[in-house]
């Protein structure tokens, strides 16, 4: 049985959807707040929390309040979102999301915020949204589900985070790089409801498939520093979604990886990723 939050306030796990409670258990408090314990399967292949899964926690906790900041009846979509990871945390370490809104248009919110261990800052992030009319959810036909690419192969997790959050796949294209897929299930959806895929599923694409292209390029093992995605288009339940990577550049021990996604070869979503070298693999 998961424990509440050791942090004054009405915490409850009613409420999360799709991929906040695929990933949990997460726990949301009456201001938006979200909080988690991390366990063995939230941590990467160094015992530590995952960077995909610190960085969809703290965009869901930016969502959560773009939303109550949002006119009634309508809905925050994300436009841009940028996190800097600063430091990681344990097994056993509860994280908290931070967010504040700055400024609320009649068509746009900013809001800033990050995640906190205790006393310590472990990321920071900033987010854009626009503020639309509530669309009602898309039901999806089977007849209507994309189809991947036929040469895509089932990409073995490397640790545990990977297994736990799902099945990703990957292919080689026609130059031989390697092209990262996953087919939108339920269990990826916005963790406030609806049928577009959540912000931390597409940094968690992100994290795996553009942190195998800095690995490759500099023999090293590689943590994130920086992510920033960009929202194009909406990616929906049942949608093929595909991401590409590239390498932008190299300084001292640190590089840069863009990533492209596409849906049907329509952008999707857009990435840019900042990595350091550790060690020798």
């Amino acid at each position: 049985m998961s424990l509440p939050p050791p942090r004054a306030g009405a915490w409850s796990r009613e409420g999360l959807r799709g991929y906040a409670l695929h990933v949990g258990p997460l726990w949301c408090d009456a201001d938006g707040a979200l909080a988690l314990r991390i366990e063995d399967r939230h941590t990467n292949i160094t015992g530590r929390v995952h960077g995909g899964m610190a960085m969809g926690l703290a965009s869901m906790g930016l969502a959560q309040a773009a939303q109550r900041a949002a006119r009634p009846g309508s809905r925050a979509t994300l436009l841009t979102l940028n996190l800097e990871l600063i430091d990681s945390a344990q097994v056993g370490e509860w994280l908290f999301t931070e967010a504040t809104v700055q400024r609320t248009t009649r068509t746009m919110v900013f809001v800033t915020g990050g995640l906190r261990s205790g006393e310590r800052v472990l990321l920071t992030a900033s987010a854009v949204y626009q503020i639309e009319a509530e669309a009602p959810t898309r039901r999806l036909r089977a007849s209507e589900n994309m189809a991947l690419h036929p040469d895509h192969s089932v990409r073995e997790p490397v640790d545990a985070f990977s297994a736990h959050v799902g099945k990703f796949l990957v292919r080689a294209d026609e130059q031989g790089e390697p092209v990262g897929g996953l087919q939108v299930h339920p269990e990826c959806l916005d963790a406030r409801g609806g049928d577009e895929i959540d912000a931390g599923m597409v940094l968690m694409m992100a994290d795996l498939f553009l942190g195998r292209r800095a690995r490759t390029l500099s023999g090293s093992v590689c943590v994130t520093v920086g992510m920033g995605i960009s929202r194009l288009a909406p990616v929906r339940l049942g949608d093929a979604l595909e991401v590409e990577s590239h390498t932008e550049g190299q300084q001292g021990e640190t590089l840069v990886v863009s990533g492209r996604f596409r849906v049907n070869s329509l952008p999707v979503f857009s990435a840019t990723s900042l990595w350091k070298m550790v060690e020798k693999k």
